[in-house]
């Protein structure tokens, strides 16, 4: 299952899943993943997924398809590889297959000592963990859920009903998507999902990615999370 990150100026807007052979992405409703956005052309993009590989090829747009800032006609993304399209950036993360880890290996950290310090900084960068910190977790309070509470460790952590579902929400009308908890190395996001309606984070409801802090309330659905960090 291939999992994407839509930013705009750095925000989160939404988080894009499909198990799709072939994923088009540009301005034009037609398409898999949509981005109104005039700098992006009708028809962008693609993804294509051939076994547990991905590729991302340009179709001739008019301003380009980035990925980690080299522009591109067609390459194989790798884990956690960011596109810029337009103002927009996408981040791709890879279950499994090919595009594990963004680690450098023993003869590339050599090679280093021959690059200028700037493409120094970059590979270094890559080699950092990706995840420095040790992780927050959910805390049930009210309602039901699968468990008292969750340790978020993964990058990209779904709430609500769906079997997919990392935190697990539990009744007869639980919502099946109410959102997502991104972390990176600056923290973690909630993201609204499909059904953004049913969320909201201390008492407000919210229509974009929003950074998390320590003892912030989530409610999904009906149950009550507290957000606890350190």
């Amino acid at each position: 299952m291939l999992q994407i990150l839509l930013k705009f100026n750095k925000t989160v807007l939404k988080v894009f899943q499909s198990d799709k052979a072939e994923i088009s992405i540009g301005r034009n409703s037609k398409n898999d993943l949509e981005i109104n956005n005039l700098a992006v052309s009708n028809f962008h993009a693609r993804i294509e997924r051939e076994e547990d590989r991905y590729f991302i090829e340009d179709l001739d747009s008019t301003n380009g398809t980035y990925i980690n800032d080299e522009k591109i006609t067609r390459c194989e993304l790798q884990d956690a590889d960011t596109a810029s399209i337009g103002k927009h950036s996408l981040t791709f993360l890879l279950r499994g297959g090919s595009g594990g880890s963004r680690g450098l290996s023993e003869f590339e950290m050599e090679q280093t000592m021959l690059l200028d310090t700037g493409r120094q900084r970059e590979l270094m960068k890559k080699a950092e963990p990706f995840f420095p910190d040790s992780p927050a977790r959910l805390k049930v309070e009210e309602g039901q859920a699968s468990q008292d509470e969750y340790q978020l460790t993964a990058r990209l952590s779904e709430i609500g009903k769906g079997d997919g579902c990392q935190v697990r929400l539990e009744g007869l009308f639980a919502p099946k998507n109410v959102a997502y908890i991104s972390r990176d190395p600056l923290g973690y996001t909630l993201i609204p999902g499909d059904d953004a309606g049913k969320l909201r984070l201390n008492g407000a409801a919210i229509d974009k990615g929003t950074a998390l802090k320590n003892d912030d309330v989530i409610v999904a659905g009906k149950v009550k999370f507290r957000f606890l960090q350190g």
